[in-house]
């Protein structure tokens, strides 16, 4: 697998996972905006490293807000 195919994964599984915390974590959706992503939009330097790393600071922060709101219960 090549890297624009392994970018093209890990692009649609960030989406999907923006997704899920958007539909099931609204308040926590609304807190991505703060997280600094990317130094632009239009960088052209993202590696599949950021990629990833991005995609399990998502997962992570889901994980832990999920945990509080079962903790506040």
């Amino acid at each position: 697998m090549n890297n624009v195919d392994i970018i093209s994964i890990l692009t649609k599984r960030i989406l999907k996972k923006t997704v899920e915390i958007q539909r099931e974590f609204p308040e926590l959706y609304e807190l991505l905006d703060e997280t600094p992503q990317f130094s632009s939009a239009k960088e052209k330097n993202i590696t599949v490293r950021d990629l990833r790393q991005y995609l399990i600071s998502l997962i992570i922060q889901q994980k832990s807000f999920k945990k509080r709101l079962v903790a506040k219960k």
